[in-house]
């Protein structure tokens, strides 16, 4: 069995995936005592389970319950008792890793009776826990009905009967090539509201559906549009896997979305490939080799939208190289590009992830400049990106990143007040939605709040640790169907 070290946003490793099912221990950051206070994650047979370091955040992880609904209910039950007892997600967070220097009798009490085990025992070691522990608290459901699993499994079950009848059917109907077509649209623009994992299982039924249909035809026009559909796919497929920061598979998915896009001609799908193996790289690490995947593709790439992505991927690799002056060139070029855009489909203001708005662009400059300590300048075009969103609600922003890079910019000038208001809709967002492209900005941003400005103040303490709880919660929960 391996081991990865998660050390930062650059080189995370998550859950496996049922494409990638190798035995994998994570273990994962803390944002202030990583060594100390990591949590595991084990996955044995695409299934995840947790080694936490004391019983109480098994009981919380492992329970219904977000650590904001555990304090509501903890305080519900304090009110039962008539005891005069409060909970907060920052003093949870510290009693989950064991971080108990003296809670109050009154605190241990409700503690106690809340999830029926001693104190001290809720602070010591796991335990194999009994079905009814995983639903504590006054208000836990006893039955309750997983809406969303139910509505995967009507998703699954109509998946299977389209990719049968694909199969056993004599010939190509343009009419079923016309609903995969649809069907990448809808998946591309409702990308950012569906949880990674239903993504990947509904991005692959697309991709095999019009693996079977390609074996089934000979005829050119729907061949084309079939290895577009293929294509468009494992593009979508890149970006499931590069938000649960599987980078092997991410790559593989975009390299197979570009072969497919050179195969029929397709420049628009060829750049936005070529693109995104560059953002993999440079997510890697590996920003010089990003730089020339970008110089080896603005050629074939059409000018508008296409190029305006690849420029502006290029500035985030100039800026992870700490090259002001090359970012500040490549965003020109990128800003220059965008004012040739007219219509570019798909590809530009009409394409959910795969579209670069301008929404996008503000806001992908704004990181760049971010890197390379122009916060003021970074606050600007982060502010011009969210003021866009409302005119270009498919241009492919993903609003709560553009919060995060916000709040960093807002404490790199020194506005922390301005920095907490910021993520205010982000701690918000379902534990099963918090992707790579969060977690990791939450993990930029803690680090930022533990330097020498910020490490001992009141304000940067909590919200240390209201990013550890984010983080914690959305690896915990991000187990495979079924888990």
């Amino acid at each position: 069995m391996r081991r990865v070290t998660i050390q930062g946003a650059d080189d995370a490793s998550m859950a496996d995936l049922p494409f990638a099912c190798h035995p994998t221990d994570v273990v994962l950051p803390s944002t202030r005592r990583a060594a100390r206070q990591a949590t595991l994650l084990t996955y044995r047979e695409g299934v995840a389970t947790a080694q936490y370091r004391t019983l109480l955040e098994q009981l919380v992880h492992e329970g219904p319950w977000t650590v904001d609904e555990t304090c509501s209910a903890f305080e519900v039950k304090a009110q039962e008792m008539r005891e005069s007892a409060t909970l907060s997600p920052r003093q949870l967070a510290r009693w989950m890793r064991g971080d108990v220097a003296q809670a109050r009798p009154v605190a241990r009490r409700v503690a106690e009776a809340f999830w029926g085990h001693r104190f001290e025992v809720l602070l010591g070691g796991p335990q194999v826990l009994r079905e009814s522990e995983r639903h504590n608290g006054p208000a836990a459901p006893s039955q309750s009905v997983d809406v969303e699993s139910l509505e995967a499994a009507a998703d699954m079950a109509a998946h299977e009967s389209f990719e049968h009848a694909a199969r056993i059917a004599g010939s190509v109907d343009s009419t079923d090539i016309s609903l995969l077509q649809e069907s990448v649209l809808e998946l591309a623009r409702d990308y950012q509201n569906r949880p990674p994992l239903r993504l990947l299982t509904d991005a692959r039924h697309i991709r095999n559906v019009a693996y079977l249909l390609l074996d089934k035809t000979r005829r050119p026009e729907q061949t084309a549009q079939l290895y577009q559909v293929a294509g468009q796919a494992c593009g979508l497929l890149s970006v499931v896997s590069f938000d649960l920061a599987r980078w092997d598979a991410a790559e593989e998915q975009a390299r197979s979305a570009r072969t497919y896009a050179e195969l029929i001609g397709d420049a628009n799908l060829e750049a936005w490939a070529r693109g995104s193996q560059a953002l993999i790289a440079n997510w890697r690490g590996q920003s010089r080799r990003a730089i020339d995947l970008i110089a080896a593709s603005i050629g074939i790439a059409p000018t508008g939208a296409s190029r305006a992505r690849l420029r502006a991927i290029e500035a985030r690799a100039w800026a992870e190289l700490g090259r002001p002056d090359k970012v500040t060139e490549a965003l020109r070029l990128a800003d220059l590009e965008m004012e040739q855009v007219r219509d570019d489909g798909l590809y530009g203001a009409a394409g959910g992830e795969f579209g670069w708005g301008p929404s996008r662009h503000a806001a992908c400059a704004g990181t760049a400049l971010l890197k390379v300590g122009r916060g003021e300048t970074a606050v600007t075009r982060i502010s011009d990106a969210i003021g866009l969103v409302a005119e270009d609600p498919f241009g492919g922003l993903a609003p709560a990143r553009v919060q995060i890079d916000l709040a960093t910019a807002e404490l790199l000038v020194g506005r922390i007040d301005a920095s907490v208001s910021a993520l205010e809709t982000v701690w918000t967002i379902p534990a099963p939605n918090r992707r790579h492209g969060l977690t990791g900005r939450m993990d930029q941003l803690a680090r930022q709040l533990t330097g020498r400005d910020w490490r001992e103040t009141p304000q940067a303490v909590e919200l240390r640790d209201q990013i550890e709880v984010f983080n914690a919660e959305a690896i915990s929960r991000l187990a495979l169907p079924g888990a």
